[in-house]
Parts: structure tokens; C-alpha cells; sequence
């Protein structure tokens, strides 16, 4: 589940469910209507965390100043216990009709939800949780000329088979070099 969190000194409050597939839909079709890729050939792009955010409150007319938010991913939702990470900046790889993304996400909090599962983290302070960075593939059944940006099918195949142009490139955003 992604939300969007505003933020005041370390103190996060839950101000509504969010979608992303869709801004990330807008990015795609910004970024083709700029490039003109060839039906063939794959389209790189990125977003920072701070620009998903300012196009996430706009797409969903959350009543909250973009310079205090923050898109925050539950990987956890749906059970007792609560893992939130927020969103630092997604990188995609699209190709005419699906995209592969890569995802780099920061630890805000880990513990057990106040109000069970299937119940947002209303408020919480971000933790001192385990220094370092986790990235995530995941991939949007859209692409630079064709398709609906909505999520791979969860349960099947949900992580994101990388052709070596997609995997090379994504991998090249956090440091890895091809050998």
C-alpha cells in the first residue's frame, strides 16, 4: 500500500492511501513525448522521491503542503506487524508496452500496527532502523506507446523479468557496472 505521510521533525501522520502507478503513467508518456523512442527501443527515466510526491498530492488533491510529504510504502500491510519505507527515487526502463522499475527505498519504521492489520500507521516517529538502502523491482504493464499502467499481477510472476538493456541500466543508477 503507498501513502502519502506529511512530516515535522522526524514525526510522520498518515494523511491518505495513495496510487502511483498512474503518476508513473504521466512520467512515461512526459518523458516519450520528449525522447520519440522507436516502437523498438527502450526508454530510460527516473523520478526523484520529491517529485513523485509534489505529482502524487496534485493527482489526488491531498490537502497538504508538498514541502512536509512524503510517499511512503507499507510492504507490510495487511498484517500485525508494520514495515514503512519511504519512496527516494524510482528509476524505469520502458519498453513499447511494459516498463521494469527500480524502486530505492529508505527504513521510517518497523513495529507492530496499533490498530491491526489492514490499518494504516497513523502517526508514528521515524526509528533509527538498520542504517542503508532497499531497492525493489516491480514492473507497470505500460509502456512508451502502448498499455495500462497498472501493476504486474500479484502472486504470479509480480518481480520484474530484466532484459540485460533494462537490468544494465538500472543496476548502472545505484553503482553496478556490467562485467
Amino acid at each position: 500500500m503507498f501513502a502519502v505521510y506529511s512530516c515535522k521533525s522526524d514525526k510522520y501522520h498518515f494523511e491518505g492511501k495513495v496510487t502511483i502507478s498512474g503518476v508513473l503513467g504521466d512520467k512515461i508518456t512526459e518523458q516519450e513525448e520528449k525522447i520519440k523512442p522507436a516502437k523498438q527501443d527502450g526508454m530510460p527515466w527516473e523520478m526523484s522521491g520529491r517529485a513523485l510526491c509534489h505529482a502524487v498530492i496534485e493527482k489526488h488533491k491531498i490537502p497538504a503542503r508538498a514541502e512536509s510529504c512524503k510517499v511512503l510504502a507499507d510492504v507490510t500491510f495487511g498484517r500485525d506487524d508494520a514495515l514503512i519505507l519511504e519512496i527516494d527515487h524510482i528509476w524505469g526502463f520502458s519498453y513499447s508496452d511494459w516498463t521494469p522499475i527500480m524502486l530505492r527505498l529508505r527504513p521510517r519504521f518497523k513495529g507492530k500496527r496499533p490498530k491491526g492489520k489492514s490499518t494504516p500507521v497513523a502517526d508514528f516517529q521515524a526509528r533509527s532502523l538498520r542504517d542503508g538502502i532497499v531497492h525493489e523491482f516491480l514492473y507497470l504493464k505500460c509502456g512508451h506507446t502502448k498499455g495500462t499502467c497498472t501493476w504486474g499481477r500479484v502472486g504470479y510472476t509480480n518481480a520484474a523479468l530484466l532484459w540485460t538493456d533494462a537490468l544494465t541500466h538500472l543496476l548502472r543508477q545505484i553503482g553496478f557496472e556490467r562485467r
